[in-house]
């Protein structure tokens, strides 16, 4: 029996009503629901002639174009698990994941990532081009195994390695039907893409919503905010969802040209992942004409709270929303052990039918930061205000978020242990008005050292570390302060650096 909620049998839906809307804009490039489809069929024959079956892996450098999502349907038509990376994933990091997942096919678009890659037995890796150029296939929808797992995503988060956070199919649908039901989201309407649309959150903010709802996909060819702001106002988008940073970039645009076109049909954006300003927000109200909705969310339970456009405005200007129909937020003890009283700061847990299923080939991590009622304890600090909206103040976990991106200094920091200069190393962060935050590498150097960012970057980078996560700073000290036994004292390191920076 299908499954309604696959990806591949809610679009078919949509194409059999109508095969002529237009599906897809990249750029100046649109392709109808019809041409989507045939992309869909041509990687559905590579699929099969690779032998891919249900529960099968199939892996894809994501970012929302038509041979992404003609991969993304093939694998969901065939009952497969589909992965879908961002391209900023450096070979240190995606050969990780691939020996992880195991794909049995990995399609790519930068091809040169290949001569890295320690490509698994069983894996076939191809290129979107090879992929488009095979004869379609039409075949019916595969059933899916029990307990099917839709979609993996992986995240940097608190563990030094990617994490694969697992989602099902009813997962994603309800996170859709939530943003649907929230901007009146209609058939036919358009979203728009500021990101790579990757990952979990990405993949259903944007491909699983826009093409399961029967909405057009609206992207740039690449991440530019004046180009963005022009799509959304030629295409006539009403929805998108964006990390602060993107708000900050585009206001800049709009300052140097004050004659540039804004978006006269949007009626939301969605923005969370990283600390913003109620003047950030009252700025992108007034100058740009974008409605912000704040939201807090993690991709392992993706949109637990959002602002509603029915909210009053000092609300949506100041808090971070509230649990989505049958999601819940509650606050913790340090210890996890209880509840703390309305108003009281504490770790948010979160419950409901976005929580994630868990990581991939980690079965113990999610149990593990589950409390006894069953809520997901997600590191974060917030309080649930007196008139129940969710306040986030600060978080547990030691993650640097760099306008929206995770860096896991762990990571880091290991690396950078391997330069026979550096004795011991902390990489913290500071505070940017742009980004939210920023990377600073404290290093203590051995006797007569001297390393500079211009020499620790490229140093990074020949491990494969991606550029995003590449500190911003460097700064060399003798010693580290301490705790008695020995750990690094990295709150007065940030006091330091933020009291000279």
């Amino acid at each position: 029996m299908t499954n309604r909620q696959n990806l591949a049998a809610a679009f078919e839906r949509h194409q059999l009503q109508d095969p002529s809307v237009t599906a897809l804009v990249v750029g100046d490039q649109r392709w109808t629901r019809a041409e989507l489809a045939e992309l869909a069929a041509r990687a559905t024959g590579v699929l099969l002639d690779l032998g891919a079956r249900p529960g099968d892996a199939v892996m894809a450098q994501y970012g929302t174009h038509a041979p992404d999502l003609a991969v993304a349907l093939a694998a969901a038509r065939l009952g497969c698990t589909f992965i879908p990376i961002p391209h900023r994933l450096g070979p240190y990091e995606f050969n990780y994941v691939l020996g992880l997942a195991r794909p049995v096919l990995l399609a790519v678009h930068d091809t040169s990532l290949t001569e890295r890659l320690e490509v698994p037995a069983g894996t076939t890796v191809m290129s979107a081009e090879q992929i488009l150029e095979h004869d379609a296939v039409h075949t019916p929808l595969r059933e899916e195994p029990a307990g099917h797992v839709a979609v993996v995503g992986f995240t940097s988060g608190s563990t030094g390695r990617p994490k694969g956070v697992m989602a099902r199919w009813s997962t994603l649908d309800w996170v859709a039907g939530f943003l649907a039901s929230l901007v009146s989201l209609q058939p036919g309407e358009a979203i728009c893409v500021t990101g790579a649309g990757a990952g979990v959150p990405g993949f259903t903010l944007f491909t699983y919503l826009g093409l399961t709802r029967g909405a057009t996909i609206v992207t740039a060819e690449r991440w530019d905010p004046r180009r963005v702001l022009q799509l959304m106002h030629r295409e006539r988008t009403v929805w998108s969802t964006m990390v602060p940073t993107m708000l900050y970039l585009m206001l800049e645009v709009k300052a140097a040209d004050p004659d540039l076109e804004l978006p006269s049909s949007m009626r939301a954006v969605s923005v969370g992942g990283a600390f913003m300003s109620e003047d950030l927000i009252r700025r992108s109200r007034h100058e740009l004409g974008l409605e912000v909705l704040r939201v807090y969310a993690m991709a392992e339970c993706m949109m637990a709270c959002q602002m509603r456009l029915s909210d009053p405005v000092d609300k949506r200007d100041s808090v971070d929303g509230w649990p989505g129909p049958g999601a819940e937020v509650a606050v913790f003890a340090a210890d996890g052990a209880g509840h703390v009283s309305t108003g009281e700061v504490g770790e948010l847990g979160l419950k409901g039918a976005s929580l994630f299923e868990g990581y991939l080939g980690d079965p113990t991590t999610k149990s593990a930061r589950l409390t006894p009622d069953g809520f997901f304890l997600s590191g974060d600090l917030g309080m649930i205000t007196p008139d129940g909206f969710v306040k986030v103040v600060g978080r547990k976990k030691d993650l640097i978020i760099r306008g929206g991106f995770n860096i896991d200094p762990v990571e880091v920091e290991e690396l950078i242990r391997n330069h026979q200069g550096v004795r011991d190393v902390a990489v913290i962060g500071y505070p940017d008005e742009k980004f939210g935050e920023r990377a600073c590498a404290v290093l203590q150097v051995v006797d007569g050292a001297d390393i500079t960012l211009e020499e620790l970057a490229p140093f990074l980078l020949g491990f494969g570390l991606s550029k995003e996560k590449l500190p911003e700073r460097v700064v060399c000290v003798a010693q580290m302060p301490r705790t008695p036994d020995g750990k690094i004292l990295k709150g007065e390191l940030r006091l330091r650096l933020v009291g000279s920076a």
